[in-house]
């Protein structure tokens, strides 16, 4: 049975797994609304509310009503459990993949421990299979969606924090040399153009299609894309310099900032400044998405790294905050391998084994991979499984860790110090080395 085939699934007990119409919208948004209170006597969350019917009513680029599974229980005919899959696409080293992302996962707490969530990622991954997405990846709580598959496997959310206290003062009479102003669907290819040139040089990236950017100025509601608030950057005489990708609404104490950019042959520190003073002033607008909390200042979810953060350094930027991780699930690696063959081969051309021929024989302990070069092309990608005499591997690591190596978010050796059944040999591990470097991504998710 294919996932296109699935309309409804009998789980037993009255439950019935099926995909969602236009007609489960609201019954599964004030769902969600329940679900994703922080605690038991907090009002129906608004946020999961206004996301669940901005994805299932408002017609957003990335998702439809009907990629929506859930649980109904049949007796009520409430719903108790559901997800959605949404459509992205990332880039691995110039390698664009399409991408599944579950979201808005939540079963009903008097349904629980009933392998519901586990039957919804069943059905998403079957769907996320059907549409030819290699990988499937989720931001969520720790460790649960290791259940299915899923590895950490690239940061998420790295950034640092301004205090408003921090931020220095235009001198007295001095007019800013750069201001924002709301930005206008012409200053898209202007936009877009900038985020590309940034992520040019990463590992693993987000592309953004051209209708999201778009789909920033079809809401009515301010509510809906809460994080696609743009804002141009210009200067005295109003030429765009730069924009802002900040949020609508204001969850804590600090207002989001989700990108930052300006043209080249500009001073970032000169731009940023008058930038920072005109955010707070537009932080100290922005209504909250339910409760009050005073505000303090300006985050810059950045990633790990930004020129912003040299630019203006700890005086201004006082605060870190640590990434939190991806969640990365590869069904068929030895495919998915074969479709980032230009980027491996590309690295090793450019290492000291240029031109190489032989094999790298991973044992996965509960599997493993084989790959075979000829004149530095990768000619197959393979399942493999360590015989009990004969050939042996060259390198080891437990199920899913490699993963980490995989997605450059962490070294060989870093995996070395921190697993001790993560193995290489004098042969394999200068090659792992080459192929897998641990580099510099940034996935931002989207809303």
């Amino acid at each position: 049975m294919t996932a296109n085939d699935l309309e409804r699934r009998d789980l037993g007990d009255g439950l019935v797994l099926r995909w969602a119409g236009e007609a489960d919208a609201e019954p599964v948004a004030q769902f969600n609304a329940q679900v994703f209170r922080d605690a038991a006597d907090d009002p129906p969350s608004h946020w999961a509310l206004i996301q669940t019917r901005e994805y299932m009513v408002s017609g957003h680029p990335l998702i439809a009503p009907t990629d929506f599974a859930l649980v109904e229980d049949t007796a009520t005919g409430a719903v108790v459990a559901s997800t959605c899959l949404m459509r992205q696409v990332w880039d691995y080293d110039g390698v664009a993949f399409d991408v599944g992302r579950p979201e808005l996962v939540g079963t009903d707490p008097a349904y629980r421990n009933r392998g519901l969530v586990r039957a919804l990622f069943g059905a998403v991954h079957e769907r996320s299979a059907a549409r030819g997405q290699p990988v499937q990846a989720i931001t969520g709580i720790p460790y649960f969606y290791r259940q299915f598959g899923y590895e950490y496997a690239l940061d998420l959310d790295a950034g640092r924090a301004a205090y408003l206290d921090s931020l220095p003062d235009a001198k007295e009479g001095e007019a800013e040399p750069y201001a924002l102003r709301p930005a206008t669907p012409d200053d898209l290819p202007f936009m877009m153009a900038l985020y590309d040139r940034r992520r040019a040089g990463l590992h693993v990236s987000t592309a953004i299609p051209a209708e999201v950017w778009r789909a920033a100025f079809d809401r009515c509601d301010p509510a809906y894309r809460a994080q696609w608030r743009l804002l141009t950057i210009v200067d005295a005489a109003g030429a765009p310099c730069g924009y802002v990708r900040t949020s609508s609404r204001r969850g804590g104490s600090f207002l989001p900032i989700w990108d930052f950019a300006v043209r080249e042959g500009l001073s970032l520190r000169a731009v940023a400044l008058p930038v920072l003073r005109a955010l707070r002033e537009i932080a100290a607008a922005t209504p909250m998405w339910q409760r009050e909390r005073p505000l303090r200042g300006l985050i810059f979810m950045l990633g790990r790294e930004h020129p912003l953060y040299a630019a203006l350094g700890p005086a201004v930027l006082p605060r870190e905050f640590p990434p939190y991780a991806w969640y990365v699930r590869v069904a068929d690696l030895p495919a998915f391998l074969r479709r980032l063959a230009p980027a491996l081969e590309r690295r090793l051309a450019a290492s000291a084994e240029a031109g190489y021929s032989g094999e790298l024989r991973l044992d996965f302990y509960r599997g493993g991979l084989r790959l075979t070069f000829a004149d530095g092309r990768l000619i197959k990608a393979a399942p493999w499984r360590r015989p009990v005499w004969g050939e042996s591997p060259q390198a080891g690591f437990p199920p899913l860790v490699f993963l980490q190596l995989l997605f450059g978010y962490r070294s060989l050796a870093e995996l070395r110090a921190a697993y001790p059944d993560v193995t290489a040999g004098d042969e394999g591990a200068p090659l792992l080395d080459i192929l897998f470097p641990k580099r510099l991504s940034w996935v931002p998710y989207l809303e």
